[in-house]
């Protein structure tokens, strides 16, 4: 007995966060739930004002009848004004962040709504025991409305209890007055049971979708962080080998078509082995990142840098001369000499050999022979002593 109080305490416990994290969507749907049943409501209650309205000015009836068609009329006239009224203030609502009036005036309007068909059936009374408009009232909330148990046992508790006062006050046959008091409550209970019910199942489907929605962000990220792994170098960040030749390729149509010179300047770090030799392989990648870096800032934001493995790096830069090239060259290389790796309290000093390949639209040259020009030219830079540009 007390395992199963303890696990039924776990279950409320967890409806309860559940509830939580749901109850602002809940809001807003009900929000929007009200202003449709409002204008529904709205409609239904002028039809009824319209009859009852040509009723008593068309016909003569006795003094019952009479009070019993003026007073449905007065109390159709009074709703219809009161849901008009919500549904105006549920419009505005739509362009005001109000956390408590979206989550009030719901429950305000349903509330209301039931008390009409309180009086309205408490009115019939008089001359049948129809008790239908509260049923209706009570299962169409029931089904229309998302809200809390807790919420929803208030309001139909409060709703049967007046129920239960206002027909009394007009269904004088106690046999009568008994069936319909009976009848109501049941009609309390079950429109509160569909209404737990509905509510359990907005719950769960609205957290799956959450969760589904969770899921598909991961994906996505995961699929970008996928392409973004298969376009850059894992160590430097910088594109990797087919990525820069794709891209590469795309800058010299589109400078073919524009007309301007591209250039591509190779290098490749000098006496690179001696350095995973003397210091190790995480040394050397290091010094692999510090080049990086330096070329990335020494580069304008146009222009394209990659590794192409190893020691080797390879950089495009559109609508750029030969002569133009080989000034920034020069600065990058004097750059990376004046830019030791920091390595376990000592400083790795780097050199680089850079080859320049140049083509003009005129020339047309394309990708594989600049990299091919530009791989001969750096063989020269390293035959006459490395660290230089040729």
């Amino acid at each position: 007995m007390h395992l199963a109080f303890t696990e039924l305490q776990r279950l409320f416990a967890r409806w309860h966060a559940e509830h939580a994290q749901v109850a602002q969507c809940a809001n807003a749907l009900n929000l929007k739930r009200v202003r449709t049943l409002g204008m529904v409501v709205l409609a239904l209650n002028g039809f009824h004002v319209l009859l009852f309205a040509v009723q008593l000015l068309s016909n003569t009836y006795t003094d019952i009848v009479f009070k019993w068609k003026i007073s449905l009329l007065l109390a159709h006239l009074g709703m219809g004004l009161t849901m008009g009224l919500g549904t105006w203030a549920a419009h505005r609502l739509r362009y005001t962040a109000n956390g408590l009036a979206e989550k009030g005036l719901p429950v305000a309007m349903l509330g209301l709504a039931l008390l009409f068909t309180i009086g309205i059936t408490a009115i019939d009374q008089w001359v049948t025991p129809n008790m239908t408009p509260f049923l209706i009232s009570a299962m169409a909330i029931g089904l229309v409305s998302y809200l809390r148990p807790s919420t929803t046992a208030k309001l139909f508790l409060a709703a049967y209890v007046a129920f239960f006062y206002a027909i009394g006050l007009t269904q004088l046959n106690p046999e009568l007055l008994l069936s319909n008091r009976l009848n109501g409550l049941t009609a309390s209970v079950m429109a509160w049971a569909l209404s737990a019910l509905l509510w359990r199942k907005f719950t769960t489907i609205t957290l799956q979708q959450a969760q589904l929605e969770k899921a598909n962000i991961e994906l996505q990220n995961k699929h970008k962080e996928l392409q973004r792994l298969t376009r850059l170098d894992g160590l430097t960040g910088l594109y990797n080998r087919s990525t820069f030749v794709e891209l590469s390729r795309q800058e010299l149509a589109r400078a073919q078509r524009q007309g301007s010179a591209t250039t591509i300047l190779l290098l490749d770090l000098d006496f690179f082995k001696r350095v995973n030799d003397t210091w190790g392989h995480p040394a050397g990648d290091a010094v692999l990142k510090n080049v990086a870096a330096v070329a990335n800032n020494s580069v304008r934001a146009t222009d394209l840098v990659g590794r192409l493995g190893g020691e080797e790096f390879i950089i495009l830069l559109p609508n750029t001369s030969l002569e133009a090239a080989r000034r920034l060259a020069e600065k990058l290389r004097a750059n990376v000499q004046g830019s030791p790796t920091p390595w376990q309290g000592a400083h790795i000093d780097t050199t680089v050999s850079i080859g320049l390949a140049s083509t003009t639209s005129a020339q047309g040259h394309d990708f594989d022979h600049l990299y091919t020009e530009a791989d001969k030219a750096l063989y020269v830079a390293k035959d006459k002593g490395r660290n230089r540009v040729i």
